[in-house]
């Protein structure tokens, strides 16, 4: 069987590329969606200390 460098370099370039896309896609979610996730991370804490604070107009 003969070695052909040639396929070494395709298989690298094509896992590199593939690794490159990776990351700018995960670079550009994370900076889409980080202020979301703060806002989604911190509205559940407001619930609360609201809920703490005023009477429960239940009862």
């Amino acid at each position: 069987m003969d070695f052909n460098p040639q396929v070494l370099l395709l298989f690298t370039n094509a896992f590199l590329t593939t690794a490159l896309s990776v990351v700018i896609v995960g670079v550009i979610l994370v900076r889409e969606y980080r202020p979301t996730i703060r806002r989604l991370e911190q509205a559940p804490k407001e619930e609360d200390t609201c809920a703490s604070s005023e009477p429960d107009p239940r009862s």
